[in-house]
C-alpha cells in the first residue's frame, strides 16, 4: 500500500521533533485504545477466608506517587463538581494506572467519574473522547465509533479523536478508514503521531519492512520524552520486527521496552506471547512469574506450563477455566481470541476453539485473531470453516511468519478436500 497522499513523512519529521506536553496526553489515550481490557476475575460466590491472616488482595501502597496523585485529583474534582476538565484529569489517571497494572477496576472508576457529564445532551468533547476510548478497550467498537464520529464532527481537528478512530479501525481490520484517519492525523496533529499511525497500519497490511523503516525515524524520540514513550516505540518496533520474521530484533526491542517500563502489564503479555510463539516457554514463564493476578499474564503462565508438560499445569488450567467462566458471568469477556487458543492448546478442544475464534472474528480482525481462527479450523479437520479469514487476508495483504504457513496449510487442505469430493 502506498504512503498516504500529500504527506512527506520523512522530510516533515526531520524538520521538527515533537513537544511532549500535548503529545503525552495524546499518547496516553493511544495506549488505552490499543490495550486489551485486563481483568482479575473473581468467583461470584461469597468467599470466607479461613483466618484473619489470609491475604484477600494486594492494594496499591500509599507511597506510590500515582496513588497520591489519585487523592489530589479526587479532592480537586470533588471541590469542583461541575468541572469536566478536572473529572477528565482524574479519569485519565485511573485509566493509565489500570493499563500499567492490569487492574480493570480502574477503567470502571474512570467511567464512573465522567458518567455524570455523559448524561448531558452534548457531553463535552474531552469527556466523550475518553468514554469512546474506554469503550474501545471493552471491545464495544460500534459504540466507540459512534462517539468518535460525534467528537470529530464537533471538533474536526481533534488529534486524539483521529488517533483513536485509526486504532479502532485497525483492530477491526478496516484499513481504509484507518488510512484516512492517519492522513487526517498527520495533517492536523504533526509529524510524530502521524508517522507512528501510518507505520502501525503498514505493519498490519503486509508492509512490515516499510513500517519498520518508518519507525526507525522515531526510535529516539528525544531525551525529554517520558519513559513510556520510549517503551511504546520499542514495543511497536518489536511487533513489527516479529511480522518481518526477524525474531532476534523483536526480542531486543521487547527487552529494551521493558527497560523503560518494567512490570508493564500489556507489554509483559505481548512479550510473553511472542516467547511462546518462538517455542521458549521457560522464558515466558519466568517473564510473568511476578504477575499472577493479571489474567493476561496468567494465561501466558498456564500456556507455558502446558507446553512444558509441567506437573502442576492441570491446576493452573482449572484456575484459568474459572477465570474465563467468571468473565462470562460478569458479561465482560473480551478475551475470546485468547480463550480460543487456550481451548485448543490446553484442552485439545478444536471445536470449542473454533466457536470462540469465529465469535471473536466478528468484532476484531488483527493478525493474532486470524491465526487463532485458522489454527482452530485446521485442528477440527475442516479448514474451509476459516474461508472468510483467508478471503480477508488476501484482500488486505495481512502477513506474518506465523500466519502465512497457516494460510498455506488451510488453503492446501481445502483444495485437497474438494478434490476428494469429486
Amino acid at each position: 500500500m502506498a504512503m498516504p497522499a500529500g504527506i512527506d513523512f520523512e522530510r516533515r519529521y526531520a524538520m521538527r521533533r515533537p513537544t511532549w506536553g500535548g503529545a503525552w496526553l495524546i499518547f496516553s489515550l493511544w495506549l488505552v485504545a490499543w490495550m486489551p481490557l485486563p481483568t482479575s476475575a473473581q468467583d461470584t460466590s461469597p468467599y470466607i477466608p479461613a483466618s484473619a491472616d489470609t491475604v484477600l488482595q494486594h492494594v496499591p501502597p500509599a507511597t506510590d506517587p500515582r496513588v497520591r496523585q489519585f487523592e489530589a485529583l479526587r479532592q480537586d474534582a470533588a471541590h469542583h463538581p461541575g468541572d469536566a476538565a478536572r473529572a477528565v484529569a482524574l479519569a485519565k489517571a485511573y485509566v493509565d494506572y489500570g493499563r500499567a497494572t492490569g487492574d480493570a477496576r480502574y477503567l470502571g472508576r474512570a467511567i464512573a467519574v465522567i458518567d455524570p457529564f455523559m448524561k448531558a445532551v452534548d457531553p463535552p468533547v474531552p469527556v466523550l473522547l475518553l468514554h469512546a476510548t474506554v469503550q474501545q478497550s471493552r471491545h464495544a467498537f460500534a459504540a466507540s465509533r459512534t462517539e468518535l464520529d460525534q467528537v470529530l464532527k464537533r471538533d474536526p481537528g481533534n488529534v486524539q479523536g483521529w488517533l483513536t478512530l485509526a486504532t479502532v479501525a485497525m483492530v477491526q481490520g478496516d484499513f481504509s478508514t484507518a488510512n484516512k484517519a492517519c492522513v487526517h492525523l498527520a495533517n492536523t496533529g504533526g509529524d510524530f503521531m502521524g508517522l507512528v499511525c501510518s507505520a502501525s497500519l503498514r505493519s498490519l497490511d503486509g508492509h512490515a519492512r516499510q513500517a519498520y523503516a518508518m519507525l526507525t525515524l522515531v526510535q529516539d524520540p528525544g531525551p525529554k520524552a517520558p519513559p513510556a514513550i520510549h517503551s511504546w516505540i520499542e514495543g511497536l518496533m518489536a511487533d513489527t520486527a516479529a511480522r518481518m520474521g526477524d525474531a532476534a530484533a523483536a526480542d531486543g526491542h521487547f527487552r529494551q521496552a521493558l527497560q523503560f517500563t518494567p512490570g508493564d502489564n500489556f507489554l509483559l503479555a505481548d512479550y510473553g506471547e511472542f516467547l511462546l510463539g518462538q517455542g521458549r516457554p521457560r522464558e515466558a514463564l519466568a517473564l510473568v512469574a511476578d504477575d499472577p493476578t493479571s489474567d493476561t499474564s496468567f494465561l501466558v503462565r498456564v500456556t507455558a506450563k502446558v507446553m512444558m508438560n509441567a506437573p502442576d499445569a492441570a491446576k493452573d488450567i482449572a484456575q484459568m477455566d474459572a477465570r474465563f467462566a467468571a468473565m462470562d458471568q460478569r458479561g465482560d469477556h473480551v478475551f475470546l481470541r485468547e480463550e480460543a487458543d487456550f481451548r485448543r492448546v490446553a484442552h485439545q478442544d478444536a471445536n470449542g476453539a473454533l466457536t470462540l475464534a469465529r465469535e471473536n472474528w466478528k468484532v476484531q480482525r488483527a493478525s493474532k485473531d486470524a491465526r487463532a481462527y485458522l489454527a482452530a479450523a485446521i485442528a477440527t479437520g475442516h479448514p474451509a470453516a476459516a474461508s472468510e479469514v483467508i478471503d480477508f487476508i488476501r484482500a488486505t495483504g495481512m502477513s506474518d511468519p506465523i500466519l502465512d504457513p497457516l494460510v498455506q496449510q488451510a488453503t492446501a487442505a481445502a483444495v485437497d478436500s474438494k478434490a476428494k469430493r469429486r
